[in-house]
Parts: structure tokens; sequence; C-alpha cells
């Protein structure tokens, strides 16, 4: 009887060794990011809002849903973004937050861009970290005429899967933020600025043609 309890213990000894095994792995914390690019980022974003703000306007953010899978990039980019918007004087009005797979292309869903679009005035700024509009011609018709200023993040690949030409010629896009193909040593100073010129760059109606041949041509 001894020896069953004894084995009976071992079982439920090796259960929980397991149970935290994967409790650890899959729920653990995450690890540690650099924090300076991903802030850098948000607080590039938040200084162009407040340069393309209209007066009266309002901003709008569409954001990744990080309470499902966690994202501590994005995090740090929201967190930033909110606190630099803020010592500027603004805030945001509403805040669309996309559900992530993450299977899939990280992009806002074109009906759901059209409808926040729709809703918007000239004076506002929609802000979107999942990248810029990707409307049909049904779609483009539903916003209108009456076109909001819209900055998007575009990193990684996106320039190359999106026709970033066309966004500015439709005045669905204002400005856009990509990846540096090369990246340099990463800078010695804290100076968010010197992080977000190393890693990122703007792309504008005024710069696009060179800068996005130059950009996809490296990739």
């Amino acid at each position: 009887m001894q020896a069953r309890q004894i084995k009976i213990v071992f079982s439920l000894l090796a259960i929980v060794a397991a149970v935290a095994v994967l409790a650890i792995r899959y729920f653990g914390p995450m690890p540690k990011v650099e924090r300076r690019p991903h802030a850098a980022l948000g607080e590039a974003l938040a200084a162009q809002t407040t340069k393309l703000l209209g007066s009266g306007g309002r901003v709008t953010l569409i954001a990744p849903d990080t309470s499902a899978f966690r994202y501590p990039g994005a995090e740090v980019q929201l967190k930033t973004f909110h606190q630099a918007l803020r010592r500027a004087g603004h805030t945001v009005a509403a805040t669309n937050l996309i559900k992530l797979d993450p299977l899939r292309v990280v992009r806002v869903p074109p009906g759901d861009f059209a409808e926040i679009l729709r809703k918007q005035s000239d004076a506002d700024v929609v802000v979107s970290f999942m990248g810029p509009p990707v409307l049909s011609p049904a779609q483009k018709a539903r916003v209108g005429e009456k076109r909001p200023k819209v900055i998007a993040l575009c990193s990684g690949d996106m320039p190359r899967q999106i026709n970033l030409h066309a966004l500015f010629a439709d005045h669905l896009l204002q400005a856009a933020v990509i990846s540096r193909p090369r990246p340099g040593v990463p800078p010695a100073s804290d100076t968010l600025s010197a992080w977000f010129d190393n890693y990122f760059q703007w792309v504008t109606p005024q710069n696009q043609t060179e800068l996005l041949a130059t950009e996809t041509a490296g990739r």
C-alpha cells in the first residue's frame, strides 16, 4: 500500500512539473526588448500627428489588440505615443483595437478602415500602427471626398506589398514610417530622434519617388 502511495505522489509531482514547464513556456515573462527604437517610433508618430492636426481636429488611433497576444514592442510604442501627444497638449479621441492573428499579416481589415475614415473630418488625423488603408473602389466611394490625414506605420516588408504611391495620389495617406533596410550601429546616445533615424524614416508625397525606389531596391 505504501509503495502504491509513493507511486501516486511521484505521478502527481511529474504532472505538476509538466504543467509548470508549459506555463513558463507559454505564459511566462516575455523576453526583454530594446525599448529605445520603439519609444523613438511612438514619439515620432506623435510629433507628426501634432504637425498635421488641424484646428479643432481630433486624433483617432488604430492599434493592435495585445490582450490575447502580447507584443512588448507595440506596447512601448503606444505608451510613448500617448505620453508625447499629451505633452504636446493633445489626446486620442477614439481608439480602434484590431485583434491580431499570429498566422496573418498585420493589417487593418479594409472595410473597418473605410468605416473609420468615413467618420472623420478634414481636420482630423488617423494614426495607424497597422499599416495604411488599402481600399477597393467601392470602399473609397463610401469614404467620399472628405479625407482625414492618415499617418501609418509601414515597417518591415510592407512597402513592397502595398502601393504607397497610389495611396498618396488618392489622398488616403499623408505620411508613412518605413524601416531602414540596413540600420547602422545602434546610437550611443539615449536621444530618441537618433534611434528613430537609425532604424526608420519618413515617406511623404514630397520624397516618395526617390526614397521608395531606393529603399525597396535595397531590400
